[in-house]
């Protein structure tokens, strides 16, 4: 196989060059780059934030970074990475300071058809200054400049909606990349491939076949210095809104022939626009961990949840029926993200007799097992026969999510990025969900610390008959 090298020159503006995920994401992700040798000859990083600093102020900042993410450093590959490191203060609402931008951009690259990406390191509020500010200080109408907006994108359907309205006001969407680092991770893109690839895996994976679809996304860690934005939104909008609806629309969906981006785009919006959550207190757990409310920026009475469970449905005739359960929570047992896809028994298998289950390990183990039911002799019990695939990258085809869909922007792949009409879907289904929790005023309930969250999650999936997978 051979490694995707860039040879093009591009820019890539930082704004927000100052914040977190600039230092612990993209700085890093950009060093791996050119540790596997990815970068052209000319490129630049230019960091932009309203902080005033000189460039060697920002160079020491994207090196500092880089050490503390990485044991082993390359100091000569650093050095010469630095070296095409600069920083430009200004206003993100200031279209003086962005005409200013131009004209330094134009210094650097003397080509009019050097690539610009424009990577959006900021809160969701400042997304629309800059957009706009991009917009209207273009010199060239049609010069290649690439908008990377990470989530979250919007607080709700309709704010997602006026983020889509007023981003074409000023760019084609075939200019705009909306990134969900999850879907950077290159087991969640084993989802797609493996199912791409392997008949055996969709004969098992239609909802005819299937009992139920369950997705378990667990961290050991709390809220740590993200309390201030945990209480604005809670784990429904952090966690499941995209990362794990999405992984839902992988692993539901049909799978198009042509392997593009607007194929794989109308088939996942097809799942997720019809998920549907039925109305009912029964249908939702939410928890938080004990030691929640002592957390730093947290008030006492805090009722933001940081556990959800909750059990939907996908109103389609293939999947009528067919409960599909997720569940994600902080400080738990262990760090485990898995998909369990549970097929149908027989009608003469007994009651107690395991299923055949399909578990995609997706973290901190990266594999594929398939788990069948083998009866030894006449013995009641039975023995588990599982068949393993590893799901992780290997050797020099490893990289951060952010590295790799850093490369997917650059190549015009966007394959694993979103579409406005699949966020506005999760929305949609989120609204539901957040809508219920106010009007029926519903509070989480405590759990210990380093468990598995609260005891009644395990109604969701006993009200069919069914029970959580879980390793241990």
């Amino acid at each position: 196989m051979n490694l995707f090298r860039i040879k093009k020159p591009f820019i890539l503006i930082i704004f927000g060059a100052s914040g977190d995920l600039a230092r612990i994401k993209l700085f890093p992700a950009i060093y791996e780059l050119a540790v596997q040798n990815r970068l052209p000859k000319n490129f630049y990083i230019v960091g932009f934030a309203r902080t005033e600093k000189s460039s060697k102020e920002f160079q020491k900042e994207f090196a500092d970074s880089i050490k503390k993410a990485h044991k082993d450093i390359n100091q000569n590959l650093l050095k010469n990475l630095l070296a095409h490191v600069s920083y430009f203060a200004g206003q993100y609402t200031e279209q003086a300071d962005f005409i200013k931008l131009r004209k330094y951009l134009n210094s650097l690259a003397k080509s009019n058809s050097t690539t610009k990406l424009a990577y959006f390191s900021v809160p969701p509020i400042i997304f629309k200054p800059i957009i706009k500010n991009l917009g209207e200080s273009r010199f060239l109408p049609n010069e290649d400049l690439r908008l990377i907006i990470e989530k979250p994108f919007g607080q709700d359907a309709q704010s997602a909606r006026d983020l889509f309205h007023f981003t074409a006001r000023y760019f084609n969407e075939n200019c705009i990349y909306l990134l969900d680092h999850y879907l950077g991770k290159s087991s969640v893109q084993s989802l797609l491939n493996l199912r791409h690839s392997n008949r055996l895996l969709n004969l098992m994976m239609k909802g005819p076949t299937v009992a139920n679809i369950q997705i378990t996304a667990f961290e050991k860690v709390g809220v740590e210095d993200r309390a201030g934005y945990f209480e604005q939104v809670g784990t429904i909008k952090d966690m499941v809104q995209s990362h794990l609806l999405q992984i839902l629309a992988l692993i539901a969906m049909s799978i198009p022939i042509t392997e593009n981006a607007d194929s794989l785009h109308r088939e996942k919006y097809a799942i997720l626009s019809a998920m549907k959550f039925i109305e009912s207190k029964k249908n939702i757990v939410l928890g938080q961990y004990k030691g929640y409310t002592k957390e730093k920026n947290v008030p006492k009475n805090s009722h933001a949840e940081t556990f959800a469970a909750l059990r939907l449905f996908i109103d389609r005739e293939t999947w009528y029926k067919t409960p599909i359960y997720i569940r994600t929570g902080k400080r738990l047992r262990e760090k485990h993200t898995f998909v369990v896809v549970e097929l149908k028994k027989f009608a003469f298998q007994g009651k107690d007799e395991e299923p055949n289950r399909l578990i995609f390990e997706l973290q901190p183990e990266e594999k594929l097992s398939i788990c069948l039911v083998n009866k030894i002799g006449n013995e009641t019990q039975s023995q588990e026969v599982t068949t393993k695939a590893s799901i992780a990258c290997s050797g020099d085809y490893c990289l951060p999510e952010h590295a790799l869909l850093l490369l997917d922007v650059i190549r015009e792949n966007r394959l694993h990025f979103l579409s406005f009409q699949e966020i506005i879907a999760t929305w949609e289904i989120v609204d539901t969900i957040s809508n219920f929790m106010k009007k029926n005023h519903m509070n989480p309930e405590k759990y210990a610390d380093d468990s598995l969250g609260p005891n009644s999650q395990n109604n969701l999936t006993e009200m069919d008959g069914f029970k959580w997978f879980d390793r241990h």
